[in-house]
């Protein structure tokens, strides 16, 4: 009888899902730390946005489990329409009373007194589906004129409207999202230094023209010249990494979050897990952001296809890059800008999407074992009616063979023009 082959692995990435719950679990609890007080003061509950936080993890574990069934090729036909939604939307919010106002910025499209649409982040997902397909069209071409203009068009249409409301934090995560599939699309490293250098000129230029951000610019490199204007952010994120020492002064303890770091529980939360948690809770943040990079790495390298070698990378670069830059600028290594920590810092939006692109990369890993099952040798003799010897494979069967092979290959296959 023919002995039958069963798959070795078909399930999930246990160790990336297990990562992403241990973040959203000291989301939470961080989230109801740092917002207490002033849910206490301003509303008489002091777990009002740990209920809503904790809704929105529920709503964004359900659709991240739901998105990492669903096989990713299915998305082809909807990332132009998905893009085109995203861009309406980045339009709308700039719209006076459509768009809501806070803090001196328009970035939120509010649809109840509970629920609100942040733009912004429905665009990471709908610039990384559309990349993805587009850049795996066109990778033959990448580098040409053909495929550049157009990749440049498309991505400083979104971050310029990302810019508009202003948000230049989100922008610079879109442009390196976009940058990096550009790159493992097939860009030789040339190509890729020019447009980071013409990306980078933008984000000076635009970081001068308006007065406060070049006083942020000023100011990065002293803070202490003006501590009680521009500097007073990065000034307190600072005594509330120094202030925690190596434990801690304990979950709920810190100061910092007492009316001296502006908006304690979304951008600065970094700030206050550092005065309670101490250097051990802030390490522990960072090497689990590390497990995220490696784990997406991985699965990049492993990818079925490109498609799902760009989205990986895509996803990856997203999470990772944001979480550093919102731990940069706690730790006063980069100017000041308002981002904020994926999985723990509050926020529905945020939550919601960071968890759908996880769900991505989950199926784009499930797919990478399932291929790499499928090719794992059959290892004993298969007898049974019919068996007549080895048959040698017609030139036909072996073309088939080799596109197929073609197909199944991982990133590093399909980045086969010498870089450099």
């Amino acid at each position: 009888m023919k002995r039958l082959r069963l798959p070795t692995h078909t399930g999930y990435d246990l160790m990336l899902l297990s990562v992403v719950v241990a973040l959203l679990a000291i989301g939470l609890a961080m989230v109801y730390s740092a917002s207490g007080i002033k849910a206490l003061d301003a509303l008489d509950d002091p777990r009002y946005f740990l209920v809503q936080q904790s809704a929105w993890v529920g709503i964004g574990l359900v659709a991240m489990l739901v998105v990492a069934r669903i096989d990713y090729h299915r998305y082809r036909r909807l990332a132009l329409p998905v893009l085109v939604v995203a861009v309406v939307l980045l339009v709308l919010v700039l719209v006076p009373g459509v768009g809501t106002r806070v803090g001196g910025a328009s970035r939120w499209l509010r649809i109840s007194s509970f629920a609100g649409l942040q733009p912004t982040e429905l665009a990471k997902v709908a610039l990384l589906l559309y990349l993805a397909f587009w850049l795996d069209a066109k990778r033959e071409l990448v580098g040409r004129w053909s495929v550049t203009v157009p990749f440049v068009g498309i991505l400083a249409l979104v971050t310029a409207l990302v810019i508009a409301e202003p948000d230049l934090g989100t922008a610079i995560v879109l442009a390196a999202i976009g940058l990096a599939m550009y790159f493992v699309a097939g860009a030789r490293i040339a190509e890729f230094a020019a447009l980071g250098g013409l990306t980078t000129v933008c984000i000076a230029a635009v970081a001068v023209v308006q007065p406060y951000r070049l006083a942020r610019l000023v100011t990065f490199l002293d803070p202490w010249s003006d501590p009680q204007g521009t500097g007073f952010q990065t000034i307190q994120s600072i005594y509330g990494l120094a202030l925690g020492g190596p434990f801690g002064e304990g979950l709920g303890a810190g100061k910092e979050k007492f009316g001296f770091l502006p908006a304690p529980y979304t951008d600065s939360i970094f700030a206050v897990l550092g005065d309670e948690l101490g250097l051990l809770g802030t390490l522990t943040i960072v090497l689990l952001f590390l497990v995220i990079a490696f784990k997406g790495v991985r699965i990049a390298l492993s990818a079925p296809d490109p498609t799902g070698a760009l989205l990986a990378t895509g996803v990856t670069v997203w999470l990772v890059f944001q979480a550093w830059v919102n731990m940069a600028v706690v730790a006063a290594l980069v100017p000041l800008t308002g981002i904020t920590l994926p999985f723990i810092s509050y926020g529905g939006s945020s939550i919601c999407v960071g968890l759908v692109a996880v769900g991505i990369l989950l199926n784009v890993g499930r797919q990478a074992v399932g291929r790499a099952d499928d090719r794992a040798p059959v290892h004993g003799p298969a007898r049974g009616r019919g068996d007549r010897g080895t048959r040698q494979p017609t030139a036909r069967g072996r073309r088939g063979a080799r596109r197929a092979d073609e197909r199944r290959a991982p990133l590093h296959r399909w980045t086969s023009r010498p870089r450099g």
